[in-house]
């Protein structure tokens, strides 16, 4: 039962941090942050467990929820658990407008179906 408190408070912890660095930095800056950090040595515990956390914190914030911002707080979440998440943003069919949808991704796998059907866009480093 600790466990899972203290896993909620953590993914708590990492919502504020990425609405409080989208208000103030640019995407990219954001997303090299969190991809940029160094992944600690990995804890026992799976990501099934940290993304019903993170899910359940998003809930308990006054923020707007969405798959991007929920995505860039699991990345910075699961990479300080020890994992190499990596955020995937993708899009759907060619109609207008685009449907468009953010994942993430530990070696190379989506942790969710929810990127079924969706083609991951290129990145460019700088």
């Amino acid at each position: 039962m600790l466990r899972r408190i203290g896993l909620a408070l953590l993914a708590w912890l990492w919502v504020l941090r990425v609405e409080w660095r989208s208000r103030r930095l640019r995407f990219d800056e954001i997303v090299a942050w969190l991809e940029g950090a160094t992944v600690r040595e990995r804890r026992s515990v799976s990501t099934h467990e940290t993304l019903a956390a993170l899910r359940c914190a998003g809930r308990l914030t006054p923020f707007r929820r969405s798959c991007l911002k929920e995505s860039l707080a699991g990345v910075g979440l699961l990479r300080s658990l020890g994992y190499e998440a990596r955020l995937r943003i993708g899009v759907k069919g060619a109609e207008t407008p685009v449907d468009a949808h953010a994942w993430i991704e530990v070696d190379g796998a989506p942790l969710h179906r929810g990127a079924a059907g969706y083609v991951p866009l290129g990145r460019t480093r700088s």
